[in-house]
């Protein structure tokens, strides 16, 4: 068995065939790992493995840290955001109407569609919805709700729509309260590729939604902004869609332009008006011209 030094650095994965005695940290190895981080989309996740091999290489050779610091150095590129794709009102209701509600099958497809629409749930919070976390046809005369299980062991309750109580309702029908809501065909719980895989085929149904990628994401974006649309405040959706922050929420309000052209109207500062609009007023001036 080769001893550590013959076997090189204790960072290289696969056995060199000579021991590896220096690193070169010429200004050439810096220009490749700068072409490694040409693609923006993933620069972050690379710079950050680079910055974590350099900083591995200095501490376990001082000699290395001028050229660790050169790595570390490195600015992050900004990738410029993705604009949010959300659906109108219009064709939020045309993606509704695709599966066929005469079939069982068409109901649960339409149920589910509808509880991420009525929930803005997160296509993980919908496929792990379980009966027991369904609040419908409560004697009490209450709202029916349901208890959603969030990302990071959060947990938020929202209130559900007539219709989607009585879709969800004949789901869970007869059921225990630990089994799942979404039923595949073949009596399997709904899996996340399998609702991604729901919602693109019923938006490739939907001729103005033609060329358009739909996913479950969009759906819930569709939610937010339709909430905001109604007047709905920034805070009370943030907590609808369980964003741990407000900014994460704020993004919906840059995105409606309806609403934008509406603040405009009403700040339009190239409306035109008396110069000195204290002039028309005959009051003041009789008082100004007795002084």
């Amino acid at each position: 068995m080769p001893s550590p030094d013959e076997r090189g650095v204790p960072f290289t994965f696969i056995p060199s065939p000579r021991p590896i005695l220096h690193l070169s940290a010429s200004p050439y190895s810096n220009l490749f790992l700068l072409s490694c981080l040409a693609s923006v989309g993933r620069e972050g996740q690379r710079l950050s493995a680079i910055r974590a091999f350099a900083r591995f290489v200095a501490s376990r050779d001082p000699g290395h840290l001028e050229w660790s610091a050169s790595i570390r150095a490195i600015a992050s590129k900004k990738a410029t955001p993705r604009p949010i794709g959300w659906l109108s009102k219009t064709e939020m209701k045309k993606l509704l109407d695709v599966p066929d509600r005469r079939a069982p099958r068409g109901r649960i497809e339409h149920a589910f569609l509808l509880f991420l629409y009525n929930t803005g749930a997160r296509v993980s919070e919908g496929t792990q919805l379980v009966a027991g976390d369904l609040q419908v046809g409560r004697r009490d005369g209450g709202h029916a709700l349901v208890n959603i299980h969030g990302k990071g062991g959060k947990h938020r309750q929202c209130p559900l729509w007539p219709r989607t109580e009585t879709a969800l309702a004949e789901l869970v029908e007869g059921r225990a309260s630990g089994d799942a809501v979404f039923l595949s065909r073949q009596r399997r719980p709904y899996t996340r590729s399998g609702a991604y895989r729901l919602v693109q085929c019923c938006a490739a149904r939907v001729p103005s939604l033609a060329g358009r990628r739909i996913t479950p994401h969009t759906i819930r974006h569709t939610s937010a902004c339709h909430l905001l649309q109604a007047g709905i405040d920034l805070n009370t959706i943030r907590a609808w869609l369980g964003h741990a922050s407000l900014d994460t929420t704020n993004v919906y309000a840059e995105i409606d332009l309806e609403m934008k052209a509406k603040a405009m109207a009403l700040c339009d500062a190239a409306q035109s008006g008396p110069d000195r609009p204290w002039k028309e007023r005959k009051g003041l001036m009789a008082f100004l011209v007795a002084l």
